[in-house]
């Protein structure tokens, strides 16, 4: 008997190949998606959805603790943090199983093993039990990214960790370091702090969240500290006091997961050993395309899924679509959450103005007692058209989609007859028209 054909073979399941997978199986090819753990990949076993739990259990135990505010009070027994891992467990393989089935609804056979390079066209995969052998038309890598060390500390699983080894954790630690002040090292330290550990977060640029903007970043930083976190910046020498803490957590960043005979078929890599690909998500190699972490451009699950749907359609109807990441969201679950996006082409314009509207000033945010924060946005003077929204406060990630969409748009200006009120979206327009000099919502500036 040969070796199974197939349209396409799909390495990895997480957001990017699970959405290839499908895709591929829509447009009515024979696919086979090969995973070497668990369905989902990073995202939803290690990273995304894990870390989002603990952030709503911690945030629902903040409401709990402030009904006072509402004339009631509730009290809390002492929490059992290994309880909540596990309903955390529980709800990671509930979806696990409901992404396992949509796979099955599609026919696409799944193969548990770890994939390698035969030819361009042919990958061995291994598993505890044989090696087998998969041949298909055309092959998409969504390999995804693991946690990188730093400083020759290797991780070992007990004292230094990484993001996956804390949210494994039953218990929560004495204390922390926590090396890293990028979205995954603010959200860990969040729920940390929150749930009584002492941490002290660490990031050796002069600011958290280094690639943001600095007045966001400082808010950030000011509500972690009234949450009790130590936070050092411009600090390179963390490390250097390892054992005062009983955990250390480095999430300084991610390495791609590429050791499966990349090189042996000539797929070309950048320097940091990210797979290079065109508009259409293609390698260098005809029939092999990759998609999400792997490929470099933004460690994001829901660009990993769309570039996912764009090469499942290039490898099935020919190349076609292309990438289309010009407004891309992005969200911190601080503690409250934090959130940006941005017109692609932002720093092309020069005459820029800038508006905010404050938590304080929204009725919203009055009636669901979340008034930390702010909405910021920055408009083009010239067209009165908006390029940029920055966000710290409650549902930050949630209004940054309609942030998205509005600059998406290309509208060139935002009515208020858009926005229902009360609402916390009307904050956009707030801030918008702040930018403008035409904000009613707010007192006169002197």
């Amino acid at each position: 008997m040969g070796s199974p054909v197939y349209d396409i073979a799909v390495i990895g399941s997480g957001p990017g190949g699970f959405s290839a997978a499908v895709m591929a199986a829509q447009l009515g090819a024979k696919v086979v998606l090969i995973e070497k753990s668990f369905i989902g990949g990073a995202c939803l076993n290690c990273g995304c959805m894990p870390t989002k739990f603990l952030w709503q259990v911690l945030k629902l135990k903040q409401k709990i603790q402030k009904s006072y505010e509402y004339g009631f009070k509730a009290n809390l027994d002492s929490i059992v943090f290994a309880d909540i891992v596990n309903k955390k467990d529980r709800n990671i393989a509930n979806i696990r199983k409901g992404m396992e089935l949509i796979l099955a609804s599609y026919y696409i056979e799944v193969v548990k093993g770890l994939a390698s390079f035969k030819d361009k066209n042919t990958l061995m995969v291994l598993n505890a039990k044989k090696t087998s052998e998969i041949i298909a038309d055309k092959i998409i890598i969504a390999s995804g990214t693991k946690p990188s060390s730093t400083k020759n500390f290797d991780f070992d699983g007990n004292k230094i960790i990484s993001s996956t080894d804390a949210l494994s954790l039953t218990q929560i630690p004495e204390t922390i370091l926590v090396i890293g002040g990028g979205a995954i090292g603010i959200e860990l330290s969040t729920i940390f702090a929150g749930f009584g550990c002492r941490v002290t977060l660490a990031e050796c640029e002069g600011q958290l969240l280094p690639n943001e903007d600095s007045e966001i970043s400082e808010e950030v930083k000011k509500n972690l500290s009234r949450q009790g976190v130590e936070v050092l910046t411009s600090c390179v020498n963390a490390l250097d006091n390892v054992d005062k803490y009983e955990k250390i957590l480095i999430v300084t960043g991610r390495s791609p997961v590429n050791d499966f005979g990349v090189d042996k078929v000539g797929i070309k890599t950048t320097p940091k050993r990210f797979i290079e690909t065109n508009e259409f998500c293609q390698t260098n190699i005809e029939n092999i395309y990759a998609v999400g972490d792997i490929a470099g451009k933004n460690l994001l699950a829901y660009t990993a899924q769309n570039e996912g749907c764009i090469a499942a359609e290039n490898a099935v109807k020919g190349n076609s679509s292309e990438i289309n990441n010009k407004v891309i969201p992005q969200a911190v679950f601080s503690m409250p959450q934090s959130s940006s996006v941005k017109v692609y082409d932002y720093l092309q314009y020069k005459e820029v103005v800038f508006g905010k509207f404050p938590f304080t000033a929204s009725g919203r945010a009055f009636i669901e007692g979340e008034r930390t924060g702010f909405v910021k946005c920055a408009v083009d003077k010239v067209t009165q058209k908006p390029l940029a929204f920055w966000l710290v406060g409650a549902h930050a990630d949630e209004l940054v989609n309609t942030a998205s969409q509005i600059l998406a748009s290309g509208i060139n200006h935002i009515y208020r007859e858009s926005m229902f009120h009360p609402s916390l979206s009307e904050s956009l327009l707030n801030a918008y028209e702040d930018a403008l000099g035409k904000c009613v919502e707010l007192p006169k500036k002197y």
